[in-house]
């Protein structure tokens, strides 16, 4: 076990007889839901105050503090994923009597171009057998528990399978105006198909009708939209989540084999063969010609943190479970190899805390707010995770906090360090803030359970009036940052 955190355990058991006095000049939190805080001190890990930090609440993407410190204790900030082309039989002059086989582990970044550059690289021209692409990184769903049915369409959602070529996404556009049909359009060169059922109408027809946007999915990777939709000069932005991998990885493969000039006998299958040394068994008839690696763990974590990427997180979770546990990858071993792994190097218990998936998408996922701050803490104080913490979003300068509307105040500009969380009736926000007085806090601040009357949204659409829970983390924030 390894921790540089002294103390910390002793801490948060006694979070409960703190008394709270970071809150005194804030209007009281959204009525009828559910508030969490908890303030320390960023290098004693002193608790300053709490409220409630021992509830467990939904994180939403809070969570991902969780997932990528785990990925920095298990495997360092230069780790990388790595793509690898394989063969097995006679391989001369280019000539392939035999099989070759691309083994996709995951990598969130890997596009359809580096696909192709990958497969020119392996110098083979010409296969008198299949081409094989295998997905032994990760086995089980491809998506997590919790995951909300309605959302499995969008790009957020985006099946986290061994075998991600463009994020797994397709965009597209549906145009609606006024007197036309709507009509949906993607990318000639996408193999998806997109139809159009919609009808254009006025907010008045919508709100009487009840009317929305909808879409059907049906394999491979059909998209039916239906419903109503209001008119618009400019198109309507549509990202359509691929639902069918494996059709997806074979259209993609084809167009990245005759890119790269290779000419396929056989065709194009989806497999399960262990072909790698370490994680899986090495099976001694495939060898490695060519290989491509990811940007690092560095990079990627930016990208988890600062721009709160689904795909790229619950992605970690699964690699985190495959290296851990020398098996598969699955959201139940990635999230209990989280837990393991904090618990081994950074002697961090998470207790009766429920972890479903590595992004904070699943609605049942679990933590307390004094979880939080432990982890904060170690980002803080151990040197092998300081560098997470470079990554996190500024306010009023960078990723998810570049725009949130309660911290676009002058005095709150550059002040707060931190990793929101937002999903229905969920806003969350999470880290580092500096108050004029000098000193760095570590601060969570869940608040769960929020909903207003649809009288009160009118108002606040009208101008009259704001939502309380952005009022309420303004504010304290604001009194944290004020404090000498």
């Amino acid at each position: 076990m390894r921790s540089t955190i002294v103390g910390l355990s002793a801490l948060l058991l006694s979070v409960s007889a703190v008394v709270n006095t970071a809150h005194a000049a804030v209007s009281p939190a959204p009525a009828n839901g559910q508030a969490a805080w908890i303030l320390a001190d960023a290098n004693t890990g002193n608790i300053e105050a709490s409220h409630n930090s021992e509830l467990l609440l939904k994180p939403a993407s809070t969570q991902k503090l969780v997932t990528t410190l785990a990925g920095a204790l298990a495997l360092g900030p230069d780790w990388r994923y790595q793509t690898q082309v394989y063969y097995r039989g006679v391989l001369d002059n280019g000539h392939l009597v035999g099989d070759l086989l691309v083994d996709f582990v995951g990598d969130p970044t890997l596009k359809r171009e580096q696909l192709r550059d990958l497969l020119k690289r392996s110098g083979v021209k010409q296969v008198s057998g299949n081409l094989l692409l295998n997905q032994q990184r990760f086995s089980g769903y491809d998506r997590g528990n919790g995951w909300s049915w309605n959302d499995l369409s969008v790009c957020y959602t985006a099946p986290v399978a061994a075998l991600i070529l463009d994020r797994n996404c397709v965009q597209g556009a549906l145009y609606a105006n006024t007197g036309q049909a709507a009509r949906a359009t993607v990318p000639a060169h996408q193999p998806v198909k997109v139809s159009a059922e919609v009808e254009v109408v006025n907010s008045t027809e919508q709100k009487r009708s009840f009317c929305s946007l909808d879409v059907e999915m049906t394999p491979p990777n059909q998209y039916r939209l239906t419903g109503c939709i209001g008119p618009r000069k400019e198109p309507w932005p549509l990202r359509f989540a691929i639902q069918d991998v494996n059709a997806w990885g074979q259209d993609l493969s084809r167009w990245a084999l005759g890119q790269a000039g290779i000419r396929l006998s056989g065709t194009i299958k989806d497999s399960r063969i262990h072909v790698q040394t370490g994680t899986h068994l090495a099976a001694q008839d495939w060898q490695p010609v060519a290989s491509h690696q990811s940007p690092t763990l560095k990079e990627l974590s930016r990208t988890i943190l600062e721009h709160s990427d689904n795909l790229y997180a619950d992605s970690l979770l699964r690699t985190l479970g495959a290296e851990h546990f020398r098996q598969p990858g699955s959201f139940a071993n990635g999230t209990a190899a989280v837990r393991e792994i904090l618990l081994q190097e950074a002697n961090l218990d998470l207790g009766p805390s429920w972890l479903a998936d590595g992004s904070g998408l699943s609605a049942h996922n679990l933590l307390r707010a004094q979880d939080l701050l432990a982890v904060l803490l170690v980002i803080a104080n151990e040197p092998r995770a300081q560098w997470l913490k470079t990554l996190l979003p500024v306010s009023g300068e960078s990723g998810t906090l570049l725009y949130r509307k309660s911290v676009q105040d002058p005095s709150l500009k550059g002040k707060i360090q931190a990793k929101t969380g937002t999903i229905a009736h969920v806003q969350n926000l999470a880290g580092f803030l500096d108050t004029n007085g000098g000193q760095q806090k570590v601060f969570v601040l869940l608040q769960n359970g929020l909903s207003i009357s649809p009288q009160h949204e009118k108002d606040i659409a009208a101008g009259v009036g704001e939502w309380p829970a952005r009022r309420f983390e303004r504010e304290w924030l604001t009194e944290q940052v004020k404090s000498d």
